[in-house]
C-alpha cells in the first residue's frame, strides 16, 4: 500500500486500515504514554469505597497479593500475568520496537520483538478487568460513596491507548514497516 492509502473489505466494504506514514513516531509516543499512565495506576489506589464508615482502598498489585493471601494461588498468579506483566511487557515491546526503528534500525532484535508482540498481545486483559470494576461499581454505588482516583483515569486512558495501538494498528502494519527498513539494511 502507499503512503494514506486505505484498505477496504471487499465484501461489505467496511473500512479495515489506512497505511499511515507517522504510525512509527505514533507508536512510540503513545507507548511511552502508556508506560507512564500505567505507572501512575500502580501506584496510587484505583478506587476507594466507604461503607457505612468501613473505608477501603487497593491498588492493583494489593488486589492480585490479597488473593495470595486468601489461598487464591493460581488466580493471583493469573491475574499478576494478565493484568500487570502482560500489559506492561506489550507496552514496552511496543515502545522499544518503535525506538529501534526510528533510532537504531536492529533488524534481528526488532524481528524478535515483533514476535513476543504477537504472543503478549492476545493476553493482555486489563480491559476485561477495568469493565468488571465498572460492573462493581455499579452495583454498590446506592450502598456506598465511591472516589475514583488517579490511578482509576490513569488506568482507563491507559487502556484506551492500549486498544488503539493493539486492535486499531494491525501488526501486519509493524511487520511491513520492519521489512521496508530491514531489505534496504
Amino acid at each position: 500500500m502507499q503512503e494514506n492509502e486505505a484498505a477496504y473489505c471487499a465484501t461489505c466494504e467496511s473500512f479495515l486500515y489506512s497505511n499511515d506514514p507517522l504510525l512509527l513516531q505514533k507508536l512510540f509516543a503513545f507507548s511511552l504514554s502508556a508506560l507512564i499512565f500505567f505507572t501512575i495506576a500502580n501506584i496510587y489506589p484505583i478506587v476507594a469505597i466507604n461503607i457505612s464508615g468501613l473505608q477501603g482502598e487497593l491498588t492493583l498489585l494489593e488486589a492480585i497479593l490479597r488473593l495470595f493471601d486468601e489461598e487464591f494461588v493460581f488466580v493471583s498468579f493469573f491475574s499478576l500475568l494478565v493484568l500487570f506483566i502482560f500489559p506492561l511487557l506489550l507496552m514496552v515491546l511496543l515502545f522499544c520496537y518503535a525506538f529501534l526503528m526510528l533510532f537504531f534500525p536492529l533488524c534481528t532484535l526488532s524481528k524478535n520483538i515483533l514476535i513476543a508482540i504477537s504472543v503478549v498481545r492476545r493476553w493482555s486483559m486489563l480491559d476485561i478487568f477495568f469493565i468488571a470494576i465498572l460492573v462493581a461499581l455499579i452495583k454498590i454505588y446506592e450502598y456506598s460513596s465511591i472516589y475514583f482516583g488517579p490511578a482509576f483515569w490513569s488506568l482507563a486512558i491507559f487502556i484506551i491507548i492500549e486498544i488503539y495501538l493493539v486492535r486499531m494498528q494491525p501488526i501486519d502494519m509493524l511487520w511491513s514497516i520492519w521489512e521496508e527498513r530491514c531489505e534496504v539494511s
